[in-house]
């Protein structure tokens, strides 16, 4: 086999070893499109803001809506962002006691990751089972692409995808997306820090 290609063939198998399990997966290389990201999700949820503490970095939420699966009994939403989360000033700038958000997460066996939508801005999250937490990974704000605009709007749109309607989706066509030699680049830190947070 030529170089050229072994190098191609092994950033498939890479690619395919991270996308056989589902929740790192989607944490790895996200839906770009909000269609499939109802599908592939196993839960999503309408969150309001409860309390927030900026010098802590902490957002505590409560659950207001249940769009699609279940939330384990007691499973608080806390999101704590920890300092070298890239990218979180958007979310400091728009935090606000009552403010809402859509999580969209894959759930199972334990382990809980995905994607929070706030006004025209997205994270990603992953749950820390031991301490009962969504601990903040970072700012995606290529997911603009997948969605841009206001959490009330998202919230219709995604009922009425789940609805099987026909949707026209405001998304920003701007946003760039991250190549896929970068997102592979990316793997094995991101990687250690799901590690680290679900005490692998």
């Amino acid at each position: 086999m030529q170089p050229r290609k072994r190098i191609h063939f092994v950033g498939i198998v890479l690619v395919m070893a991270i996308v056989a399990a589902p929740s790192v997966g989607y944490i790895h290389f996200p839906p770009l499109t909000m269609p499939k990201m109802c599908k592939q999700a196993t839960n999503i949820r309408v969150l309001t803001v409860q309390k927030h503490n900026n010098e802590k970095r902490v957002i505590v939420y409560e659950l207001t809506e249940t769009l699609k699966g279940k939330s384990p009994k007691g499973m608080s939403f806390r999101h704590a962002i920890p300092k070298n989360a890239g990218g979180s000033k958007p979310v400091f700038d728009w935090v606000g006691d009552g403010r809402q958000a859509v999580m969209f997460t894959i759930e199972g066996g334990g382990i809980a990751c995905g994607y929070v939508f706030i006004d025209k801005f997205c994270y990603s999250v992953d749950y820390n089972k031991r301490g009962d937490y969504w601990l903040v990974i970072r700012a995606d704000p290529e997911m603009s692409a997948c969605f841009h605009g206001t959490v009330e709007t998202l919230r219709k749109v995604t009922k009425d995808l789940l609805a099987g309607k026909e949707v026209k989706v405001p998304v920003d066509h701007s946003a760039k997306s991250v190549p896929l030699k970068e997102r592979e680049k990316q793997v094995p830190a991101l990687n250690d820090i799901l590690k680290k947070n679900r005490g692998e």
